[in-house]
């Protein structure tokens, strides 16, 4: 006999009638949640290999230069997926073209049950943007668009100073454009 088979049903037994059980399920939410607060994702889909490659490039500079970013890139099997996990707060920072970012921003199919997006563009490469929740950290924002777009890093991008397809710009990424320093925001 299965040992929490017998552990069930021995507690069971042993309860009054009419006890409510709690269920006996359990749910990774919590593990997940930490998971995102850990890592920073950069959401690209399966569906648009520029981008995704694009994702990859810009992970491999934000490890090397900001390690304790923890970058990844998290592969959306589409882009209507990377629209549910934007607006739902389950990602931060995506890599759309600039006609799916343009689609997504303004509720057009297939992104339409998601209008009102909140989308604030952080980096341009040409083809592809690199959005954001306007609720990303003023730091956070700062350090990516400084990594990102420094020459240095011999990537593809750019600051767009005036925002993108009627998107804003994120204050961070602003205030990298602007020649501004930004401060960590101290731990007390």
């Amino acid at each position: 006999m299965d040992r929490r088979h017998f552990l069930n049903t021995a507690a069971l037994a042993v309860l009054p009638a009419g006890f409510a059980c709690p269920a006996a399920a359990h749910t990774p939410y919590r593990q997940w949640d930490i998971f995102r607060k850990r890592y920073l994702q950069v959401l690209t889909s399966r569906t648009d290999a520029a981008g995704d490659a694009l994702g990859d490039s810009f992970v491999a500079v934000l490890r090397d230069k900001l390690p304790l970013s923890r970058a990844l890139v998290s592969r959306a099997r589409d882009l209507v997926r990377i629209a549910s996990m934007v607006k739902t707060d389950q990602g931060k920072l995506a890599i759309l073209s600039h006609a799916d970012a343009h689609a997504m921003f303004s509720g057009k199919p297939p992104f339409d049950p998601f209008f009102p997006m909140p989308l604030e563009v952080l980096l341009d490469s040409g083809t592809h943007l690199l959005v954001t929740r306007p609720d990303l950290p003023l730091h956070h924002g700062y350090l990516i668009a400084a990594t990102l777009a420094d020459p240095a890093s011999a990537l593809p991008a750019r600051v767009p100073l005036g925002g993108s397809l009627g998107m804003r710009l994120h204050a961070g990424a602003l205030a990298f454009a602007a020649g501004e320093k930004i401060e960590a925001p101290s731990e007390s």
